[in-house]
């Protein structure tokens, strides 16, 4: 894991005399933080990073290896806000003692999420004999959307490891930790699906899945699982279609000032049309948001256009 963390102090000269500011003031949260949400009075830890200062902080929440950073900022007197613009969401916490602590307000989705974050530290881990999990792997699971199994995939460095799971509906995001206690703990939020993985190996080579406080579901190996003749995980390419490929699609919904759209537009005539199903509520919506604004700044000027159909909640 990189660590980038500085602190920066300094001393502010008047006409009048000298003048030390206050601690808060003084110091800089750029760098990396070892950051919790705590969701249904559960603890989510998450890698968290900071940089700029003043009016232009900005903070970036992790899937992986990619950021999600916030539009806009402010730290000053020890108070610290980060809006999330394409989320609608805001983050509030006070510098005290070297540490944060405040909320993540996610808008009209329901009670913030309390947040507190101290400065990174390395996991120190004193187990050597850290058992190898890296592969592809079957859950086995009874899901509410007909499914027999999900895919789990794990890369592993050492003591430390990252994961998804990968159901009919989309994954849950890389969820990152190490191992400890005889067990891997991964989690992750980047924002938004905040989550807590327990991997727990097994002597018949099997894998115990916790998610979050859920009863522990067994993941095999998946040569493994074939061999036994388990049920495979769904194929995401099939879970959803339509009715007559044949017939074009149609749509008719208001834009965000309220002004029906529909495909007989003409400033969709003659164009190439890309429609886009999703949410803010949608992870996966998030992931792919980048690849079709750049698309479409492309290929604009050639007649692509992008509509996104976003069912929101209430």
């Amino acid at each position: 894991m990189r660590t980038n963390s500085a602190v920066l102090a300094g001393l502010l000269f008047g006409v009048a005399g000298l003048v030390t500011p206050s601690p808060a003031a003084a110091q800089s949260l750029a760098g990396l933080w070892d950051a919790t949400v705590t969701v249904n009075k559960l603890d989510i830890p998450f890698r968290f990073e900071i940089a700029g200062e003043g009016a232009a902080i900005k903070g970036s929440f992790f899937n992986g290896d990619d950021k999600v950073t916030s539009t806009s900022g402010s730290f000053a007197n020890g108070s610290l806000t980060l809006s999330f613009d394409e989320y609608g969401t805001e983050l509030v916490a006070t510098l005290k003692d070297g540490r944060l602590e405040g909320e993540y307000s996610r808008g009209t989705r329901g009670a913030p999420y309390p947040f507190q974050a101290k400065r990174f530290s390395p996991v120190v881990v004193g187990d050597t004999s850290i058992p190898s999990i890296a592969g592809l792997w079957n859950i086995q699971v009874k899901s509410s959307k007909g499914e027999a199994a999900w895919q789990l995939i794990v890369r592993q460095s050492g003591a430390e490891a990252s994961a998804a799971i990968l159901r009919v509906d989309g994954d849950t995001g890389t969820l990152t930790g190490s191992y400890r206690d005889g067990k891997f703990v991964l989690s992750h939020f980047s924002g938004a699906r905040p989550a807590l993985l327990e991997l727990t190996p097994a002597a018949d080579g099997t894998l115990a899945v916790v998610q979050g406080r859920d009863t522990a579901l067994t993941a095999y190996k998946s040569d493994q699982a074939r061999a036994k003749g388990l049920p495979e995980p769904s194929d995401p390419s099939r879970f959803t279609s339509v009715k007559d490929p044949t017939e074009p699609l149609r749509f008719s919904f208001p834009d965000l000032a309220g002004k029906v759209v529909s495909n007989t537009d003409d400033k969709f005539r003659g164009k190439v049309v890309i429609v886009n199903i999703g949410g803010s509520w949608c992870p996966n919506c998030h992931d792919e948001a980048p690849f079709l604004s750049d698309l479409y700044r492309k290929y604009r000027g050639q007649g692509l256009e992008v509509v996104l159909l976003s069912f929101e909640e209430a």
